[in-house]
């Protein structure tokens, strides 16, 4: 649908996502919209931009001291096994 005032684009964005027009709306705001609005729409975008490359930093060590911590929680296990089963094995008399 095109849009012939703001009001009728404004009305749609009211209704939210779920309308199918709302990106023509949004679309049409934006190419209207004054230097001024245009130039905080950019500074929004660089921002969000900024803190999605701030956050997959953060996330990027997360994996490796993930695995760091399974396998040295896996090898104090396997350690604890096999200290028991060596106590069992000379509680009962074995040697292996």
């Amino acid at each position: 649908m095109k849009f012939f005032s703001i009001d009728e684009a404004i009305r749609v964005l009211r209704k939210g996502k779920k309308d199918e027009q709302w990106f023509d709306a949004a679309s049409f705001l934006i190419e209207r919209a004054s230097p001024e609005v245009a130039l905080m729409l950019d500074v929004g975008r660089e921002l969000e931009k900024k803190d999605l490359q701030e956050a997959s930093k953060g996330k990027s060590n997360r994996p490796i001291k993930k695995w760091i911590l399974i396998i040295i929680g896996g090898a104090a296990l396997s350690m604890a096994a096999a200290y028991v089963g060596w106590l069992v094995f000379s509680s009962v008399g074995l040697s292996c």
